[in-house]
Order: C-alpha cells, then sequence, then structure tokens
C-alpha cells in the first residue's frame, strides 16, 4: 500500500507540474515579442538552456510524437526530454520522501517503489502526448473527406493550385483545415512549399494526408493532374469514416445488453418483488 501511495503521489505531482505549465502556455498564448527582462523571457531562456543540456539524450522518435500531438507548448524534443528528466527527478523524490513518512525503507517493496516512482514521472509526458496525438489523429480522419472535396471543387473551377488550398484552408473548419493555413502562412514567408508540406506530413501523420502531400508534390513538380488523387483521396477518406462509425455502433451493442442486463432487469424485478410483498402483507 506504502509503494502505490507513493506511486500515486508520483504521478499527481508530475501531472500537476505538466498543468500547470500547459496552463501557463495557454495564457502566454503566441507571442512573437518578449522582453529580456520579463518572467516569460526567463521562462524560455531556462527551457533552452534545459534543451541544450539534454540534447545528447534525446531519442528520435521523440520529436516525431511531439510533431504528431501538434507540438504542445512549443517544446522541442530536447525540452521534452528534459521535462522527462526532471519529472524523473521528482518521482524519485516523493518516493524517497514517502518511504522515510512510513520508516519502510528495509522492507522489500522499497527498491520497486525507488524504481518505480521515476518510471511513472519519466513515462508521463510520452503518455500525454500519446493521448493528444491519437485525439489529433481522429479529428484529422473525420475532417479529411471535406477537406479534400474543398480542393477538388477548387481545382476543377480552374484555380491555381496555391490560391486552391489557401481557399480550402481559409473555409475549412478544424484541424486540418488550421494545420493547411499555416502551412500556407509558412509558404508566405518565404518557405518552400515542399518544406511546409513535408512538416504538414509530420503533423497530421495519416497515410491520406501522405498521398494528398505527394500528390501535390508531383502536380508542382510535373503539372500532374491532381484531379483524380482527390477524387480516389476524398471517396476513399469518406468510406473510412463510415466504416469506424459502423464499428463504434456495432461495439455500442454489447454495451448497451450489459447496462440493461446490470441495471434495468435487476431494477424491474425490484419492481415486482415490491409488489409481490405488498401483495402478501395486505392479504
Amino acid at each position: 500500500m506504502i509503494s502505490l501511495a507513493a506511486l500515486a503521489a508520483a504521478g499527481a505531482g508530475s501531472c500537476a507540474v505538466l498543468a500547470v505549465d500547459e496552463w501557463r502556455q495557454l495564457h502566454v498564448g503566441h507571442r512573437l515579442e518578449v522582453g529580456s527582462g520579463s518572467a516569460d523571457g526567463r521562462w524560455r531562456r531556462s527551457r533552452s538552456a534545459l534543451g541544450r543540456l539534454t540534447a545528447s539524450t534525446a531519442p528520435g522518435d521523440l520529436a516525431r510524437l511531439i510533431e504528431a500531438a501538434g507540438a504542445p507548448g512549443a517544446y522541442s524534443a530536447n525540452e521534452v526530454m528534459g521535462v522527462k528528466l526532471i519529472l524523473a527527478a521528482v518521482g524519485m523524490l516523493l518516493a524517497l520522501l514517502a518511504l522515510l513518512a512510513a520508516a519502510a525503507t528495509t522492507s522489500g517493496r522499497a527498491s520497486l517503489l525507488v524504481i518505480g516512482a521515476p518510471a511513472v514521472g519519466f513515462l508521463l509526458p510520452d503518455l500525454l502526448l500519446r493521448r493528444r496525438a491519437a485525439t489529433r489523429r481522429r479529428l484529422l480522419e473525420s475532417e479529411l473527406p471535406d477537406l479534400a472535396d474543398r480542393i477538388l471543387l477548387a481545382t476543377r473551377a480552374g484555380l491555381p493550385l496555391g490560391r486552391s488550398l489557401s481557399g480550402a484552408a481559409e473555409h475549412g473548419r478544424g484541424l486540418l483545415a488550421q494545420e493547411l493555413g499555416r502551412a500556407g502562412a509558412r509558404v508566405k514567408l518565404g518557405v518552400s512549399r515542399a518544406e511546409a508540406l513535408g512538416q504538414l506530413e509530420r503533423r497530421c501523420p495519416l497515410p491520406e494526408v501522405a498521398a494528398l502531400v505527394a500528390a501535390i508534390g508531383r502536380a508542382d513538380r510535373y503539372g500532374v493532374a491532381l484531379e483524380p488523387t482527390l477524387a480516389a483521396l476524398a471517396s476513399g477518406a469518406r468510406a473510412d469514416n463510415q466504416r469506424r462509425i459502423s464499428e463504434r455502433a456495432q461495439g455500442a451493442a454489447p454495451k448497451i445488453q450489459l447496462i440493461v442486463a446490470l441495471l434495468l432487469v435487476p431494477a424491474a424485478l425490484c419492481c415486482v418483488a415490491a409488489g409481490m410483498i405488498a401483495g402478501l402483507g395486505g392479504s
């Protein structure tokens, strides 16, 4: 019980640290100019220093995970690695404090506690990023057919490719339209379209988005017609959405039956039993 309590405390402390920082990032917003003496400037310098210290320890797949999660808080892979190490140290400290408070350092659970608490703190950012990436993936999958249709209609109307993409991003709704608008804004700032679409593919790691980026690249380089690819992409994405909806509906049926069996049937039996008892008492 002591080890479980300490692990829970370590996890709660780690969640609190990340929650406070995420709240702070939301209120800071997207400020482009920060005074050198401000608290936010000092925080950013601390983050940069932390990233430089942990630059050699960040794995390559962490950067891809951060991109897939939408780069929350504008953290780089090195900075996230530094946060992971700090949370592991916090978990270790909480575990040691719990052991000292319970005087259980000589028990067999001490080693498990000292190992488990830092592991919880170290893996917590990965779990949060994966959860955020999974949520983004579901949103992107549901929004892809409409965006592909918008690009297809603009292309069939004779608009240039750049106008078609910017118009779909401007008039579209949802996360995928925002990401496409982000790529268009980078192109306006002087970034090549191939590089901007490459970042779009990393931030939206779907096979359909990769196919769309590849088709746009072929249209840019070789002048290949984009309409057949867009039409096939939109119809395929719409069919996939319908299949996922059908699978969720099929999975909901057993849950409904379980609720009926565990709640409604016993409630009906209780009503019947109450009536029988009342009838017997009256007779």
